[in-house]
Parts: structure tokens; sequence; C-alpha cells
């Protein structure tokens, strides 16, 4: 069974679907509650501002109440998903694992490691379970990589770069340090799951660089001033494999990429599906040939497939990928390099 289609095909089979409360209707929000219904999951939403939970719910034809307070409190709802800025992330996570919700919260968990050890410890006292969005991870492109790296195909992996960048059409708050916005916060985040999932937890890590670019952004009719950084370069060692991570909210159109080193070949691999993702054999092993092996990958709903898995977890009551030890490892790294002094003075 696809994760996409597990949902649906539960209601078909006479199975109860789950029923999740949204809290936050921005822009993410959107996707969240379009790829639960196309799940087949009940869904509620809630916001601090009661008119943008009606306009979502009228846009997606599902119920809203009046305040995130109705939804926590709600015994029929089954889980919680956290679709608030980031420096509320905690807050709401908490009070969902009080009330016995299950979470899914968008990424990153939280701001700073002792916020992940608190859900951590709540989560353990709660026995719910607990799932952040790093939805890269659920990339066919991605997946692929895993697997390539897993069975050899390059041989051992020594060199490897990770870029993430764009400008987007952000909201203000992903730009200031007190609500949780920042290049760092807002891509690095994303970057450093994928290092850990391919590569491992890095052993060093060291800012290279970061700085603010823009100090001024023009979102929407309003002027910002900016005083996140929009721009972070770090070098990481995760065992003998140098790692390059470069992530920015300054890039005009998206881009992203991994490429990794190893001492049979290289794999350079993309979520944008018109980059194609190629294995470079210097010895031919398993299907792989001799040279370029090129792999597309269509364009893919990484929602429904993410969240499709945080459904399943819940129907099956097992725990899904990018937990909260998850979270805690990462939140450490970004420690170091949100507090760390860029090396060489910059």
């Amino acid at each position: 069974m696809t994760l996409e289609t597990h949902a649906t095909t539960a209601a078909q089979n006479g199975q109860a679907t789950a029923r999740v409360g949204v809290i936050g209707c921005g822009r993410i929000a959107e996707r969240h509650v379009d790829a639960y219904r196309k799940l087949g999951a009940t869904v509620v939403v809630a916001d601090q501002d009661p008119a943008a939970a009606q306009r979502l719910a009228e846009a997606q034809r599902v119920a809203w109440r009046g305040s995130p307070d109705d939804l926590l409190d709600d015994p029929e709802l089954d889980a919680i998903d956290v679709c608030v800025p980031t420096a509320a992330h905690t807050s709401v996570v908490l009070a969902a694992l009080e009330r016995g919700k299950h979470v899914f919260c968008e990424k990153p968990l939280c701001r700073t490691y002792e916020e992940a050890e608190a859900i951590a410890a709540a989560q353990r006292e709660s026995g719910r379970l607990v799932m952040v969005g790093y939805l890269y991870r659920f990339h066919p492109a991605f997946q692929f990589a895993k697997q390539v790296l897993e069975d050899g195909i390059i041989g051992r992996p020594y060199f490897a770069i990770f870029r993430l960048g764009g400008r987007g059409s952000h909201r203000a708050w992903k730009h200031t340090t007190e609500s949780g916005g920042g290049a760092t916060l807002e891509m690095m985040v994303h970057n450093l799951d994928l290092i850990q999932w391919l590569l491992g937890c890095p052993d060093e890590v060291d800012l290279l660089r970061r700085s603010t670019l823009l100090p001024e952004r023009q979102i929407g009719s309003e002027r910002v001033r900016v005083n996140a950084e929009d721009y972070v370069l770090a070098r990481l060692r995760v065992g003998d494999v140098e790692v390059v991570c470069e992530s920015d909210l300054v890039t005009p159109s998206y881009m992203n990429y991994v490429e990794i080193q190893g001492d049979n070949g290289s794999l350079f691999t993309s979520i944008l599906h018109y980059l194609p993702t190629i294995v470079y054999c210097k010895e031919p092993r398993g299907v792989f040939n001799l040279g370029n092996n090129t792999q597309q990958f269509p364009p893919v709903n990484l929602f429904e497939r993410e969240l499709g898995h945080f459904l399943e977890a819940l129907r099956s009551d097992r725990t899904p990928m990018n937990g909260v030890s998850e979270s805690l490892q990462l939140m450490a790294v970004i420690e170091r390099i949100r507090e760390g002094s860029p090396v060489g003075g910059n």
C-alpha cells in the first residue's frame, strides 16, 4: 500500500479514519489540509485569528473552530497538526501532548535544544506519537540516493555538498529572530536532516559564514526590516566524510541539490524534477554501469507522502520517521551553528 492511498483504503475497509485538528491557518496549513482531505482524514482547523480559520475552512470545505483551545480540548480529535510560526511550536506541541493528542509539527520542531528536551520529556510521559515535517526524506530522489549509499554503489563517501536556497514569498515572521525565522531554522534544517539521514550525525560542526545580505524585504505591500540571517555556510564532518552545507533565503529561483563523492564514483540528486539524478561509477556495481547512470523522478506531492506516513503511524501505532529523537540531534547541531563564531572571524 502506498503512503498516498492508505487512509482512503482504510475508510473503504471500514476502518476508522484519523481525525486531525490543524492549528495555524497560513500558507503551509493549506497544503496540509489539502493533503489530509485527499488521504481521507477528517480535518478541523483553528487559528488565533478566527477569520483566517474561516477562510481556510471555506476554501478547503472543512470544519473550523473559534480558537486553538477548541481543538486542543476536543476529545474527538486523534492528533494535532502544528502549522503556527516557529516561535509558538513548543507551546502548542506541549499543550497537545498534555491533552493526550498525537502531534505532527511543521519543521523545525522548536528553536532550541532545551525546548526539544522539554518536548521529548512530555512525549515520553504522554506515550503519544510526535512527527516533525522534514518532507525531503519522502522525495523519491532522496530515497533512491539513500539506497545507493546503503548498497555501497559509489563506495566509501568522503566528501559531500548540500545546497538549499530560495527567496520565496515569505511571511514577515520568517525574517525575524524573535519569531524563529532566518535561513538556519527555515532552510538549513532541511539540509541537516538530510545529512543525518543519508550520512549520519555530525561529529564536527564549524560555522563558516552567517550574513544578512538583504536587510529589508518587500513582502506583499509591507516593507520589512530584517534582523535574521539570510545566508549560512557551514562545514561538518560525519565520520570520514567532509560536508559543506549552504542555505539561504536570497536565491531568486529555488535551488536544491546534493552531491556526494565516494571512492567508486559520485551521486548527484535534487528535489527539482528537471534536474536528473546521476550516479557515476568508476567500476560497475549491481545494476549500475561504468560511467554515468541517469535517473529522472517526476514531480510528487510530498505533503501527501509525508502526512500519509504520519496517518499510517497513527493507525499502526508505530514510531514515525522524523521523530523527537532525530530533532534532538538536529537541534544540537543547529545550536552549534547558530551560536558559533564564523571561522576567520567573518
